[in-house]
């Protein structure tokens, strides 16, 4: 009996080791269907009947392959084809470092995805998935994953178009260094403005809703009543749809869940590390310095610096392109295989050289368009919970708080730094200045499973990343865990995944998600009504649907840090202040240096302080 109990414990610890990330799904093949055969601009596809009704293309170009001296230039158009397309299997992800969003089974080594990546992937309602049917509403969606990893394949999209008749989009974009390069390199005469605005993965994202605008009829689209929703660095992605002059008119509502208004400033982007002001961590120049180090052409930061201030552009950009996919992520680490490259530049051609609160103050400078931003509750949890600072492993797998009022009270202020900045903020500025509607919300749903080996609702409460789930109605491979889930709240779980999905698609019907497509939900009310103006999305036990009026704000956190009896040396509290507010969007728009100063932290150079996490 004993030895029973021990080996059903090993089993439980090894399955535990996947905790906080989604299962790697199985390759998807499925068998041509002569019904779902469309004749596009660039060619025929096939696709395939999948789950719920639904019709499934898989694998669908949107521009040629990014590949040989295509690589950092904007994506270019599709070669057409003669032959149908066999549209019933996934492509590859972008490269990417391997890791729990690769959609890949197993770890699969340090380096996976291709280069040739750009692919989309439709479902459509069989019934209104021709181009003489009624044209339905389009849902475009951006995966997340800090722009470093992840796939549109780990998205199953047929419970949302059946059950809400919708068409639904997923996109694959280059990731990383692959989809973000500004260096002076990249930025010759012989190359156009958008080669060299170092934004190639926005580029991709334009270019997929361009082909949509060209395609999504033969689907039953509708061109003209397009949703670009993503969450995390999806919901990054969106903000910076919206700021990008070149996606105007490629879209028509916006949802950003747990987004950011953050775009870089091309110092950021390309100084050293040490420089006055600093770059980030991994620029361009501290990369190519890792680059000539890792290709022997120097032997030290300190070597490979010299050596490339001494490099023409031409002989630049020409060591630049003779790396493979698996040398320009050498020596490149981060957790679960993200990475902080920098992303989203200030190049003034895709992005505007303005901030996006800035931007979004002037309707006339941004898309403006319908949109619903939110975060969840407890969004910083999800990466504490792995950092060994907060918590430690037992038996070197099950996680335990060391510190619960600490984990608390950290996850609090970076959880609402991050609805201060991406939901309030938004929202204030959007509904004083502008005439389309905002929504906001915040997800509250902290039920995971309990046990006498882990306490979810503790340890992950309403974490980042949980609700994506309830949007694709999809919680076997989501993010997630095993026993997150259990028989005492699977049923309150798909009610609010139901009732979830009947706002986000009567907001992409009409522009304000109202009681629902149902008809029957909370009215949700736009941020800038005198009443309650920000829905929290639970399930009965914790309250259920309700508009609440609970403001955030950056001078709240601000002077929170400077009240707060529970951080002892001015050093940690100087520190605090410099990882909301500083490292936040550069600190363009939220950074004070007298009130910095005020604080007592005069003596401490902020960027000395500043910890990439």
């Amino acid at each position: 009996m004993k030895k029973t109990v021990v080996l059903i414990l090993v089993v439980l610890l090894a399955v535990l080791t996947v905790y906080f990330w989604p299962s790697s799904p199985e390759s998807i093949t499925k068998i041509p269907n002569a019904g779902a055969e469309r004749t596009l601009q660039s060619g025929t596809v096939i696709g395939s009947e999948d789950a719920g009704k639904t019709y499934v293309w898989l694998g669908i170009p949107f521009a040629a392959p990014p590949i040989a001296d295509l690589r950092w230039r904007s994506p270019q158009p599709v070669e057409p084809w003669t032959e149908a397309l066999n549209a019933t299997m996934f492509r590859d992800a972008c490269v990417q470092l391997s890791g729990p969003l690769d959609g890949l089974p197993g770890d699969s080594g340090a380096v996976v995805g291709s280069e040739d990546c750009l692919y989309l992937n439709v479902w459509a309602p069989r019934e209104h998935s021709s181009v003489n049917a009624d044209k339905l509403p389009v849902m475009f969606w951006i995966h997340g994953g800090g722009n470093t990893i992840g796939t549109a394949n780990t998205y199953d999209g047929s419970l949302l178009a059946s059950g809400e008749q919708v068409v639904v989009v997923t996109i694959n974009y280059r990731l990383g260094f692959f989809g973000w390069m500004s260096h002076p390199a990249l930025r010759t005469s012989d190359r156009d403005a958008l080669d060299a605005s170092g934004n190639y993965a926005n580029l991709d994202m334009i270019a997929a809703l361009q082909w949509v605008a060209d395609n999504i009829a033969h689907f039953g689209g509708d061109r003209n009543n397009i949703t670009i929703f993503g969450e995390s660095a999806g919901g990054r992605n969106v903000f910076s749809l919206m700021a990008s002059p070149l996606a105007k008119g490629l879209f028509h509502r916006a949802i950003a869940q747990s987004g950011s208004v953050g775009t870089v400033p091309l110092w950021r982007a390309e100084n050293f590390h040490d420089d006055t002001p600093p770059g980030q961590a991994l620029s361009s120049r501290e990369w190519l310095s890792l680059q000539l180090q890792n290709s022997g052409r120097a032997k030290d930061s300190k070597a490979a610096r010299a050596a490339q201030l001494l490099m023409s552009d031409e002989e630049t950009r020409d060591f630049m392109y003779s790396r493979s996919a698996q040398e320009i992520l050498e020596g490149v680490s981060g957790g679960a295989g993200m990475y902080r490259a920098p992303q989203s530049f200030r190049d003034g051609t895709v992005l505007p050289t303005s901030t996006l609160y800035q931007l979004f103050s002037d309707p006339s400078r941004y898309n403006s368009v319908p949109l619903i931003t939110g975060t969840n509750r407890d969004e910083a949890k999800l990466f504490l919970a792995q950092d060994p600072e907060f918590v430690e492993l037992r038996f070197g797998v099950l996680p335990r708080v060391k510190d619960i009022q600490s984990y608390n009270e950290f996850s609090a202020y970076l959880s609402d730094g991050w609805k201060a900045m991406a939901v309030d903020g938004v929202a204030d500025i959007i509904a004083t200045n502008g005439s389309e509607p905002v929504f906001a919300y915040r997800w509250d749903w902290d039920e995971g499973g309990k046990n006498w080996l882990i306490d979810y609702s503790e340890l992950l409460g309403a974490a980042h990343g949980l609700e994506v789930a309830y949007i694709f109605g999809e919680f076997d491979g989501a993010i997630g865990a095993p026993g997150l889930y259990t028989d005492n709240n699977s049923a309150d779980r798909d009610l609010l995944a139901q009732e979830m999905r009947s706002y986000w698609s009567e907001f992409a019907r009409t522009g304000t998600p109202a009681t629902g497509r149902s008809g029957l939900l909370p009215q949700w009310r736009p941020w800038g009504n005198a009443g309650p103006n920000l829905m929290l999305l639970d399930t009965a036990s914790g309250g259920g649907l309700r508009m609440v009026k609970e403001p955030m704000t950056v001078a709240m956190l601000k002077e929170r840090i400077a009240q707060d009896q529970n951080i002892t040396d001015l050093q940690s509290r100087c520190a605090l202040h410099v990882q909301m507010f500083l490292l936040a969007n550069a600190g363009d728009d939220v950074w004070d240096e007298a009130g910095y100063n005020a604080l007592g932290c005069s003596g401490f150079y902020p960027w000395e302080l500043a910890v990439e996490r």
